[in-house]
């Protein structure tokens, strides 16, 4: 880091005035098995576009960050590095992070900080060099060749205490330099953990551990018998069942100290077992929290708050798989990564659908630009600049099961949605302009359509969607009929609804038709 950037980042911090509301620390509500994320007192949807890997260097924040702020985020996700802050064991160097609070509070955006540690995609990237000049102090995991690998043993106290203090000491950085603004509102620890390379650590204290009994309270917790070893327990899946467990436990006591420092939400993130992938160690890395490892993970991680998927498909069912392996009453929805492309951009209802926390973008800072770039920001834009302003809105209808969305998908260009009370939404992708929608549709060209409906708390409906016709119909089963009595095309204004204009006639007897340009509708209904 340069001496102008430390110098700038320093300044920044010092004079820059606080756009944002100062109350209590960003938190996680959860009620009856749904949890939402809170920061300053309101509900929160987290639209974030993370920096590449290599991008949070203050040097390079002035040609980074404007691509994140063309997608219209409301959070920006970027890493810290361990290799970096403590280059110098036990000194540490925070100036890049200071750069970043600063960088966010003078664009008025929220921060997630990803803490590349022990683990990065399963290896160790971003270990301190000093770590690993020296291998008899700070080892690294053995395969069963009897050679190492390049992943540092979660077995090894050393490791631990390493990563748990330099954790600790960032969070209480943020504490200091954010603890009343709270410009950072999660931290992500470490990423993509787990072992490419080897299935588990072999190494003289893993191999004890691997044939000493699986310890109780997992085993409870798992509904298995106690006093048992890793083999007899899980038998084809003992490895990867031990590599859960000792990277899981290992993350907790880092995710825990960085806590009793700073209580930020906390989270992990996964490279998945999807795809047909199912080899560990190979396919993905070993010990991470993929979905067969899931339960396991829980068990042994209570100081994580919840788990994140890094999902890279446009395969509409495999991505509606993955959300629903994970969005559960212990863990919520939450897209942690996603490719930057248009075809990722519809998806982001799905994970609303599931009473999700939040979608984020990786690498949207592409040099140089691309027409694929440039239909990714427009594909995304139009979602995060549609929900930012009622983020609040979005947040706790998801919470509170009120939030509804439908997707296009191959051979799905007509779906329905039941809205309760004998309402539907009956919804056509790329319909005709005008006129009756066909009985049999195909798909639009780009497979672009997305619709969500929000039903208000005063039993209006919030209706928007792109590339899309939306009909609402009553199914008169009770012998009361439905009408449209009033629709209202407008926006939300500091909170409050603010019409335009209001729709009737060519505007309503076919439905509402969306286009490219995504806009809201506030309708209310009746029956007679």
């Amino acid at each position: 880091m340069t001496r102008v950037a430390l110098a700038l980042a320093a300044a920044m911090l010092a004079s820059v005035a606080t756009p944002l509301s100062a109350e209590e620390m960003p938190r996680l509500e959860r009620r009856d098995g749904r949890t939402m994320l809170r920061v300053d007192g309101k509900p929160f949807f987290i639209l974030a576009a993370q920096l590449h890997n290599s991008s949070a260097w203050p040097d390079e924040l002035p040609r980074a960050w404007p691509a994140a702020e063309a997608l219209a985020a409301n959070t920006i996700e970027a890493p810290v590095y361990w290799e970096q802050v403590e280059a110098t064991q036990g000194r540490y160097d925070f100036g890049h992070v200071d750069a970043l609070v600063a960088k966010a509070r003078a664009t008025n955006k929220r921060l997630i900080l990803l803490w590349f540690g022990t683990w990065k995609n399963g290896q160790a990237h971003y270990v301190p060099a000093w770590m690993k000049a020296d291998p008899v102090t700070y080892p690294r995991m053995i395969a069963s060749n009897g050679q190492p690998v390049e992943v540092m043993s979660p077995h090894a106290e050393a490791n631990l205490d390493a990563d748990r203090s330099a954790f600790a000491a960032l969070m209480r950085h943020l504490k200091a330099i954010d603890g009343t603004q709270h410009s950072v509102i999660a931290v992500q620890v470490e990423n993509e953990p787990g072992s490419i390379g080897a299935v588990r650590d072999h190494g003289p204290v893993a191999q004890r551990a691997f044939a000493a009994p699986v310890p109780a309270d997992i085993a409870q917790r798992l509904g298995k018998p106690v006093g048992q070893d890793w083999r007899t327990t899980f038998g084809a899946d003992a490895d990867e069942a031990f590599a859960a467990w000792a990277t899981a436990r290992y993350i907790d006591a880092v995710a825990a100290a960085g806590k009793a420092a700073y209580p930020l939400p906390v989270y992990v993130n996964t490279w998945l077992r999807y795809k047909d992938k199912k080899y560990p160690g190979i396919d993905y890395p070993s010990g991470g929290a993929v979905w067969t490892m899931f339960d396991l993970w829980r068990a042994a991680s209570p100081s994580v708050d919840f788990i994140g998927t890094d999902i890279y498909t446009e395969d509409a069912g495999e991505y509606r798989k993955v959300l629903d392996q994970y969005a559960r009453a212990d863990n919520p929805s939450w897209v942690s990564e996603t490719g930057f492309d248009a075809a990722t951009a519809p998806f982001l209802l799905y994970v609303l659908a599931r009473g999700g926390i939040g979608f984020s973008v990786f690498g949207i800072d592409q040099d140089p630009a691309t027409p694929a770039g440039e239909a990714a920001v427009a594909a995304h834009r139009a979602n995060f600049a549609l929900l930012d302003p009622i983020r609040d809105i979005v947040a706790q209808a998801a919470f509170d099961r009120r939030l509804y969305a439908a997707v296009e998908e191959p051979g799905r260009a007509k779906q329905s949605i039941d809205l309760g009370g004998g309402w539907r939404a009956d919804i056509a992708f790329g319909p005709p302009p005008w006129g009756d929608t066909p009985a049999i549709l195909a798909n639009s060209p780009k497979q672009s359509g997305r619709v969500m409906i929000v039903k208000l708390p005063d039993g209006s409906l919030l209706v928007s969607g792109i590339d899309a016709r939306v009909e609402l119909r009553r199914d008169e089963s009770d012998g009361r009929h439905g009408q449209l009595l009033r629709a209202e095309e407008g926006a939300y204004q500091a909170g409050v609804w603010k019409a335009r204009r209001w729709l009737n006639g060519d505007e309503t007897d076919y439905g509402f038709n969306f286009g490219a340009a995504p806009r809201l509708v506030k309708v209310t209904t009746g029956t007679y």
